[in-house]
């Protein structure tokens, strides 16, 4: 966050009952690849690390809140919403510190990604605007109707209009001031920037992303096929020595790996299943032979190629690995390598496949000369 001295908050709105999806349940709880879409939503907020609240607004009674992966994170703050949400966004302010900044963001727009949040934040710093906003062009042709009979009463310009996207950006005072406004008059703006707007402040916006969509009905669950798949592969021969690092564990055996790196082949064929499934070339091009990554540990490798990975606004979500080797036998470091997996990657073990196959005594492997690992990773927004 450049030159950014105030504190920041982010509230995310979800005191709504999602009437227009025509579910029993509202709809920031409906799951999309097993998170619910608030979940989905919250978690680009707490990988951004840049706020000293992520505050979310329920509506009273709310019992799916708790069951959320965030729920007891430190920095999250759950508060009771009110019957708009102007109310509900008025009650986040109260967590606010005085004079400080404040980001909303729909609590039903799980395809933001972190850059982004990051980008609206430094932008702002260096915006003279009261508020800050992406928008979108409107692409389609832009019709007034009568809603009455359906009829077009006249064709709009299109170019005159963009579509206002959250996240918002604004200081927390001046968004205090606007809703008050609003709410004593009774009027309930779409968004924070209209009721800034309102109030006679300006307004700016930044490019935004299509992808960032408002999930509001069923269709929209299924707008994006978001999940990807990639393979990675990694092999070493063996030297003299003490141990090899496999997932992050030293399994003892009369031999270690000839590397560069710690030469653990289970991280490094899971970094490069991530990279290449993102085009962000492999393990070799991102970490080459140099002196900076001499004997460097697979688990600082994985931090560092997995903040790319999130940066692309993708994250891991399931691997699965297989280590060829003939030597040792891997069945009783099993639970051990996969616990090591999952305190690296952040994944629950269910999420992490491991096995261990022999070559059957063909080739470098079945000679006892090396060993090998393939892994298949799912990334998803």
């Amino acid at each position: 966050m450049k030159n950014q001295t105030k504190k920041i908050s982010a509230i995310i709105p979800s005191a709504g009952v999602g009437a227009r999806m025509s579910s029993v349940k509202a709809k920031q709880y409906l799951k999309i690849d097993n998170l619910s879409i608030l979940e989905k939503t919250v978690s680009h907020f707490v990988e951004a690390d840049i706020f000293e609240k992520i505050i979310i607004p329920v509506a009273k009674g709310d019992k799916d809140i708790k069951l959320m992966n965030f729920y007891n994170y430190k920095n999250i703050y759950i508060v009771e919403g009110g019957k708009t949400r102007s109310h509900s966004v008025l009650n986040s302010l109260g967590e606010t510190e005085p004079d400080s900044l404040v980001m909303v963001h729909d609590a039903v727009r799980p395809f933001i990604t972190k850059k982004e949040i990051l980008e609206l934040c430094d932008r702002f710093s260096e915006n003279s605007s009261d508020i800050l906003i992406y928008g979108i062009p409107v692409y389609e042709s832009l019709k007034m109707i009568d809603k009455q009979s359906l009829k077009v009463s006249k064709s709009v310009d299109r170019n005159n209009f963009y579509l206002a996207q959250t996240p918002q950006i604004c200081n927390s005072e001046t968004l205090r001031l606007a809703l008050e406004s609003c709410i004593r008059d009774e009027y309930f703006p779409s968004d924070e920037s209209e009721a800034i707007e309102r109030s006679g402040g300006e307004v700016s916006f930044i490019p935004g992303n299509r992808k960032n969509i408002k999930i509001t009905v069923k269709d929209d669950l299924n707008f994006h096929n978001t999940l990807i798949i990639g393979n990675g592969f990694d092999s070493h021969r063996f030297k003299d020595g003490d141990g090899l690092m496999l997932g992050g564990i030293k399994v003892p055996y009369q031999k270690s790996f000839q590397a560069h790196s710690d030469g653990d082949i289970v991280i490094h064929a899971l970094i490069d299943s991530m990279l290449s499934a993102l085009g962000l070339g492999d393990i070799g091009t991102n970490f080459p032979e140099t002196d900076e990554w001499k004997d460097c540990s697979g688990e600082k490798m994985f931090k560092l190629a997995y903040d790319k990975v999130l940066s692309a606004g993708y994250k891991l979500i399931q691997f699965d690995v297989v280590v060829i080797t003939e030597e040792p036998k891997l069945s009783s470091f099993r639970e051990k390598i996969v616990k090591n997996l999952s305190k690296i990657t952040g994944l629950e073990k269910d999420m992490i496949g491991f096995k261990a196959k022999t070559s059957e005594k063909m080739g470098f492997i079945g000679n006892g000369e090396g060993a090998a690992a393939l892994v298949n990773s799912r990334l998803n927004k």
